[in-house]
């Protein structure tokens, strides 16, 4: 069994070599990235599960952890200072921090809801109101005193343990001071009441679309260890009474204000030591995910920069500088957190903002009396595993260039032996046709499987078929010669017999045979020219939409009275077909067929006609059972001046023009004919198929 390789397969297994070294090459740099990305994962696990191990039981150092029913408010860590201008420009990067109070108002139908962040910077505590209150009520300037009007208590205990209250109630937006409220007896025993501004602490109050925002400055020696914020709500201003109050620690905040958690000194100092890797950082939550301490830092020298354009295509870029959301954070979310919050160390990967690195991250519990009641981050970028797959690529670069190389000398060698075939098919064809354009025969054909083999015995099989054919246009002569001399030869004998008789009878049958030999020679002359009327009739017919399918029913209807004793079966679809063509050229094409059909048919055979409507053609079929087409004949049917009819029939001149007029119309309309015998050589199928 010969197994045929084509040019294109050759083509494409040489293109598949090709493809395949870098395509290889990549699948081994993401297999390999794969495994630096598992070591780095459970690198970073095994650190975090042993910075987790001398922390374990130490409830002192996790306050928020061993008093989780005590509220409190998280001091973040700023990387810059706030301006005090009312706006959250300065707070972007915080925002998603805050933690929101809110409460439903029995008294009016406007809920009051507000967003609270404290964070610290060197020497200064810095806190942000975002307040939602539809329904504003500032104080009357005339009374500084006032608290009738929407305002701000921060309570909090000083280093001696006192609890102070401090009111934040402007008369208008922008930059006030707060006030603290004394009340004293005089000495007549009477109870007033104080106001001392306190200019130690910095405040501005702006309105907003939904309420007011309210930024506020302490001194980080003013509070102790615990804070609390009430905010209280006027909606009317003729009342002026409250309506709504929330606290950070409920409705007992001005009496009991929350813890204030901070990052630990004592954590920090016992972490530090673990944090020596350049490049890595490490976190201590409690179990609210708030940062109890944090040291290292996520960036780390690299090596400079190599420009490779393969490298800029196939790898992302190292980037030594990037965008650290958490730097700075106070709080930490993940689902490692989760995790490890359940008992199981975890890890995430995720993008930085700007996306220029990549991040991972581990967590692990710290157990405090068997329940994990904090947790261990360790934090690294993968900037190390990009340049570990810089040097695996320019290791794989200079090991494919010799086989690039390799394979080039391939394509080369496989490019010159397809031309020196070309060439020589070339040659062979220009060797196969003599001066005159007589074919000469004598073509070598390939043996070869591909598609240069294949167009050599294309060529052998088409100079066959061209030899045939002149030997039929040499023939041409013989057969005119034939067909005109019978007609002349009973024209020019019923002449001669004319002229040696005198009887009228027989004068009548001599002039009766001169008319037919003249009629036959004229049918003659009539054929050899309508096929060339036919051609130039094409260049001026228009086409139409007519529906074929009672066009090809009433052209069967018509043979059927024209031929009586032929037996005509005629399929048609049951629906309209409509197509734009020329409607008495379908007519002609049809006569042709048909009547070459019913010449040809057996005598007892019917006649059978098909009109198929397909997705995107239909066709015409004529099958006729009877003699069947030489092998050699069924491409050349349709050309011009071809016959086999042999001597079958005198009675008519045939010239082989009938099928021919019959492909001329079929190509005006755009389709394709051909004649197949059947499978058992009992008759021959006559297909026209046109475009839809």
């Amino acid at each position: 069994m010969t197994i045929k390789v084509s040019i294109k397969i050759k083509l494409l297994m040489l293109s598949i070599a090709v493809l395949s070294i870098p395509y290889v090459g990549y699948q081994y740099l993401r297999e390999m990235e794969q495994y630096l990305r598992d070591s780095l994962e459970a690198s970073l696990i095994d650190s975090a599960i042993a910075v987790s191990g001398p922390l374990h039981n130490k409830d002192v150092l996790f306050p928020s952890s061993a008093q989780v029913e005590t509220p409190s408010v998280f001091v973040h860590k700023l990387t810059h200072p706030i301006q005090m201008d009312g706006y959250t420009d300065d707070w972007m990067s915080y925002l998603s921090w805050s933690d929101t109070y809110m409460e439903e108002n029995a008294i009016s139908d406007d809920p009051l809801s507000y967003k609270f962040i404290i964070s610290r910077y060197q020497q200064y505590y810095y806190a942000l109101l975002q307040v939602q209150d539809t329904r504003l009520t500032y104080r009357v300037r005339e009374d500084p005193g006032a608290l009738n009007n929407d305002h701000v208590i921060l309570s909090f205990k000083n280093y001696n343990g006192d609890l102070l209250h401090y009111y934040f109630s402007p008369a208008d937006s922008g930059e006030f001071t707060p006030f603290e409220l004394i009340r004293v007896t005089d000495k007549f025993g009477v109870e007033n009441s104080e106001y001392i501004h306190k200019t130690n602490i910095g405040a501005y109050w702006r309105q907003t679309d939904s309420g007011y925002n309210l930024e506020i400055r302490i001194p980080v020696n003013v509070i102790w260890e615990t804070l609390g914020i009430t905010v209280l709500d006027v909606d009317d201003p003729k009342l002026r009474t409250v309506t709504s109050v929330i606290g950070t620690a409920g409705r007992q905040t001005q009496i009991n204000p929350g813890r204030v958690l901070q990052s630990s000194p004592a954590i920090e100092s016992m972490i530090e030591n673990y944090a020596r890797t350049e490049g890595r950082r490490i976190w201590v939550l409690d179990n609210y995910g708030q940062v109890l301490a944090t040291t290292g830092s996520l960036t780390k020298d690299l090596p400079g920069p190599t420009f490779n354009l393969l490298y800029s295509l196939l790898l992302p870029p190292v980037h030594q500088r990037f965008s650290d959301d958490l730097s700075g954070a106070s709080r930490l979310q993940g689902d490692e957190i989760s995790a490890a919050l359940e008992g199981i160390p975890g890890s995430r990967w995720r993008i930085s903002p700007d996306d220029r690195a990549i991040i991972v991250s581990a967590a692990a519990p710290v157990m405090i009396n068997k329940m994990p009641n904090g947790i261990v981050v360790v934090e690294e970028t993968t900037s190390h595993i990009q340049i570990q797959q810089r040097q695996a690529m320019a290791s794989l670069f200079n090991k494919s260039l010799f086989v690039f190389i390799f394979v080039t000398l391939l394509l080369l060698i496989f490019a010159t032996r397809l031309s020196i075939r070309l060439r020589q098919l070339e040659r062979d064809a220009a060797a196969a046709i003599d001066q005159h354009g007589r074919v000469i025969g004598g073509f070598r054909t390939s043996n070869s499987t591909d598609e240069i083999g294949d167009l050599s015995r294309n060529y052998a099989a088409m100079l066959d078929r061209l030899k045939e054919y002149n030997q039929y246009l040499e023939m041409l002569a013989g057969r005119l010669s034939h067909e005109l001399r019978t007609p002349m030869t009973v024209v020019q004998s019923s002449l001669d017999q004319l002229k040696e008789t005198n009887s009228s009878s027989k004068k009548q049958t001599y002039l009766e045979r001169a008319r037919e030999g003249i009629h036959r020679l004229n049918t003659i002359v009539i054929r050899l020219s309508e096929a060339t009327r036919l051609e130039q009739a094409l260049q001026n017919t228009e086409c139409r939409i007519e529906d074929v399918n009672e066009l090809v029913t009433n052209c069967i209807e018509g043979y059927r009275v024209a031929f009586p004793d032929v037996e005509f079966v005629l399929d048609t679809p049951d629906q309209v077909l409509s197509r734009n063509i020329a409607a008495d050229l379908i007519v002609q094409m049809l006569d042709k067929v048909i009547k070459n059909a019913i010449d040809f048919k057996s005598l007892d055979s019917p006649l059978e006609i098909s009109l198929k409507d397909n997705e995107e053609n239909w066709e015409i079929n004529v099958l006729n059972y009877g003699q069947s087409l030489p092998e050699s004949m069924e491409e050349q049917l349709f050309n011009s001046m071809i016959s086999f009819r042999g001597k079958k029939d005198d009675s008519e001149p045939h010239l082989g023009l009938g099928l021919y007029i019959v492909r001329l119309v079929v190509e005006f309309h755009g389709g394709v004919v051909s004649a197949k015998n059947l499978p058992d050589k009992k008759g021959v199928n006559i297909k026209m198929v046109f475009p839809g």
